[in-house]
C-alpha cells in the first residue's frame, strides 16, 4: 500500500463544463490514504465515488477499515455542505513522489498541466472551526 494524498478542487468559473486552462480552481478538501498501487484515474474515480454517492451506500461496508475510512471522509465531505464533484472540477493525487493533475470531464478525467489560478487549502482544524462557528450563526 501507498501513501495517496488526494487533493480535490472545486471549479469556480465553471461548474458542468470541462475545465479550460486558466478557470479558478479552489481547494476544498485533501485526503492522505494508503491505498493498493492503483493509477492516478482509479483514484480519481475512487474518490468522486465517495463524495457523490448516498451515505446510506457508504454505511454498509463499514465493517471493514477501508469502509470505516470511506465513510468518514464522506461524512466529512456533507458535513463541511461541499457540493458535489462534476465535470469542471479537478483532483489531484499524489503518490510516490509525483502529482497528476486531472480534470473531470463528462466522462472520464483529462489529464491537465498543474493549473496556475489555485485559491484555497488543504482541510485545517482551523478550517473545520471556521465552519462550525458559521453554522451556529446561520
Amino acid at each position: 500500500m501507498n501513501l495517496h494524498v488526494i487533493a480535490v478542487y472545486h471549479n469556480t468559473d465553471s461548474r458542468f463544463f470541462p475545465y479550460e486552462p486558466g478557470h479558478t480552481l479552489t481547494q476544498i478538501i485533501s485526503h492522505w490514504r494508503h491505498l493498493p498501487t492503483t493509477t492516478p484515474e482509479q483514484t480519481a474515480d475512487w474518490i468522486y465515488g465517495l463524495f457523490n454517492v448516498d451515505l446510506d451506500h457508504l454505511e454498509t461496508g463499514r465493517a471493514t477499515p477501508a469502509g470505516e475510512a470511506d465513510f468518514l471522509i464522506a461524512c466529512t465531505y456533507r458535513l463541511l455542505r461541499l457540493r458535489s464533484l462534476s465535470t469542471g472540477d479537478v483532483i489531484a493525487v499524489t503518490a510516490d513522489g509525483h502529482t497528476t493533475w486531472l480534470a473531470c470531464e463528462f466522462i472520464g478525467w483529462k489529464h491537465i498541466a498543474p493549473p496556475t489560478t489555485i485559491t484555497g487549502q488543504p482541510l485545517t482544524a482551523e478550517a473545520v472551526y471556521q465552519h462550525l462557528r458559521r453554522g451556529r450563526h446561520a
